[in-house]
């Protein structure tokens, strides 16, 4: 249990940076709670674990401004801290989804889980999830995380005000320092406010290119081609969209991580994400349209009989 409590509060950063978990989250087989900064005591993150008869630990965590990640952790494993490793998803044995996991112990890697990704649709509506690396295989089923993820949301609603310990090796300013942990919680609360600003553009956005997506792609929908190859073959016509969506998905991006030197790894996570927006919604519009034609008709409502002319109405 205690290896868990260093995964959920790890989740973040390493070394540890967070203490907790203050309160109770329990859904289905997922239990967890609220953590603290150890700089500074202030609210740092919700997260939740699952542990599987294999042995894996999944974990899911939603910070402050709503930055989403999963992680996995398992005593045997000996990964290179700090490190990358691919990773191939596989939700329910059809959809599959290609990550880069960061290593941040030996033990615990995490994956980044956009809000509006494809990802973090298909882990909350899928049932079973297949974790593949070169020659390991883990299966993870789905249990409640329909409900999980809002549990979390919740958790950060209410956690806001929660205060923690702060380590005795944090720096002294932050330590002592009220007016610097002022300084902090002000400036978090003004990322969350842009995040909010930036996510009500790129929603505008979405919407406007989807739309172009629908008129521009609707040939192609009930073609034998793959949701994905449809879907670049859409976005080509409604490029000044897709390029306008782009970029205000790296400044959310940049907004949640910090601007980073290599600018260009941005620009690929962001087109990335948003090819996984244009995918998800040509497979839901095939759903639908396909659902449609294999819908029975409504029967007809029988015609009612015509009063024969000129003759008068029966009276008791």
């Amino acid at each position: 249990m205690r290896a868990v409590a260093v995964a959920l509060s790890c989740l973040l950063s390493l070394p540890a940076s967070a203490a907790g978990p203050f309160g109770k989250i329990v859904v289905g087989n997922w239990s967890g709670g609220t953590f603290t900064s150890d700089a500074t005591g202030a609210f740092s993150h919700c997260a939740v674990s699952a542990r599987y008869k294999s042995g894996v630990t999944m974990l899911t965590s939603v910070t402050a401004d709503y930055t989403w990640l999963l992680g996995f952790s398992k005593p045997g494993w000996t990964l290179r801290t700090g490190e990358t490793l691919k990773l191939r998803l596989v939700f329910d044995r059809r959809s599959t989804i290609d990550v880069v996991a960061n290593i941040k112990s030996p033990t615990l890697l995490t994956i980044a889980m956009p809000a509006q990704s494809a990802l973090i649709s298909a882990f909350r509506q899928g049932r079973y999830l297949e974790l593949v690396a070169n020659d390991a295989r883990y299966t993870f089923a789905l249990t409640s995380t329909g409900e999980m993820l809002p549990a979390l949301v919740e958790c950060v609603t209410q956690s806001g005000n929660v205060r923690g310990p702060v380590s005795p090796d944090a720096p002294a300013d932050a330590r002592s320092d009220p007016q610097r942990r002022e300084t902090l919680e002000r400036d978090r609360a003004v990322r969350a406010e842009k995040k909010a600003l930036l996510e009500k553009t790129r929603d505008l956005i979405s919407g406007k290119m989807l739309a172009c997506i629908g008129r521009e792609g609707a040939s192609m929908l009930l073609t034998d081609e793959k949701a994905e190859v449809v879907a670049k073959a859409a976005m080509l016509f409604c490029k000044n969209d897709v390029d306008a969506l782009t970029n205000a998905t790296i400044e959310l991006i940049e907004n949640e991580e910090g601007r980073p030197a290599n600018r260009g790894a941005i620009r690929e996570a962001a087109e990335k994400r948003v090819q996984e927006v244009v995918t998800a919604h040509i497979i839901r519009t095939r759903g639908n349209m396909l659902n449609k034609r294999m819908a029975p008709p409504n029967p007809a409502a029988p015609a009612r009989p015509a009063d024969p002319a000129g003759r008068p109405a029966q009276m008791l």
